[in-house]
């Protein structure tokens, strides 16, 4: 049986202990789908799961790669499809769980990626264009000729926002139009975990001061050597690096960590719309819901 559970939803929320309740009782094992947590060390500020509070079970897809290495969408489908085949053999559930959608939507309608080669001078030119401009006016850029991608990429992901912008210069057409899809390989559940705004606000709040009292802010300063990577750009990572090379107190970026992740909530949820028709909200009694639902799909 190719059937896997998917679990969804914006970051705060509590996807991985409701995905943990949800594998113990259907014999799961979890498969990660958070662009940050697949960084090996980065540990308070992705919000990653204890040793305790796996109660178990088989995480897989979580500190896979070092923070100085790349890693992209392809590479992760290509990862978590062995990942899923794996507990698959084992007579397991896989159960994907994390709220980069990107990852999820790749995996799930089986995307044959761009086939344009890396252009380095294109590349260089819309990295400088980002060093004298900034995030945001590279985002409006591509914004103006693929709305459909800039919709999708965050701002903040000028890795992606630089590749999209260099496939519509090498062939002309949006990233959207190069990039297909076709119908999923797996037979698939999709649940999307949703909370009235204002709640969900409040316990994003409630997690960052978590995050700094189990000392995120001693996390980051001992990551210093990779300050410069990709991973750095991680919530809670960029916001206490900033404050210490301003010359300011680590403590002064708690309320800019919040803000951001907040906004980065309000993105997800409008992803998470938008990824495929064949899923399900829920909005309250999360596990007993999805165990419903779930072992009546698991019969049939």
């Amino acid at each position: 049986m190719n059937k896997i559970l998917i679990i969804g939803g914006p970051t705060g929320i509590g996807k991985s202990s409701v995905a943990i309740e949800i594998a113990r009782k259907l014999n799961g094992a979890i498969v990660g789908a958070d662009a940050m947590q697949i960084y090996r060390r980065l540990d308070i500020g992705t919000g990653k799961v204890t040793e305790e509070e796996k109660c178990g079970i088989l995480h897989t897809m979580i500190d896979i790669v070092e923070p100085n290495e790349e890693y992209s969408v392809q590479k992760y489908v290509s990862d978590a499809k062995k990942s899923i085949a794996e507990i698959q053999a084992m007579g397991k559930l896989p159960i994907i769980t994390g709220g980069t959608g990107l990852y999820i939507n790749a995996l799930i309608n089986e995307q044959n990626f761009a086939d344009v080669a890396p252009d380095i001078e294109v590349r260089k030119k819309y990295n400088e264009i980002l060093s004298e401009r900034g995030a945001t006016y590279l985002h409006d850029l591509l914004k103006s000729v693929d709305c459909n991608s800039a919709m999708k990429i965050s701002e903040n992901d000028t890795k992606r926002v630089v590749r999209a912008l260099e496939i519509y210069e090498k062939t002309g057409k949006a990233k959207s139009e190069v990039v297909s899809e076709k119908k999923s390989a797996y037979d698939f559940k999709f649940f999307v975990l949703e909370a009235d705004r204002q709640v969900l606000y409040d316990k994003i709040n409630s997690r960052v001061d978590g995050m700094i009292e189990n000392g995120l802010i001693d996390e980051v300063c001992g990551l210093e050597r990779f300050w410069q990577c990709r991973s750095m750009e991680a919530i809670g990572y960029k916001e206490i690096i900033k404050a210490i090379k301003n010359g300011d107190e680590p403590i002064t970026a708690v309320d800019e960590i919040k803000q951001n992740s907040r906004r980065y909530a309000k993105r997800q949820i409008t992803f998470f719309k938008w990824i495929t028709a064949e899923k399900k909200y829920v909005s309250e009694d999360y596990c007993n819901n999805i165990l419903k639902e779930s072992e009546m799909w698991l019969r049939s």
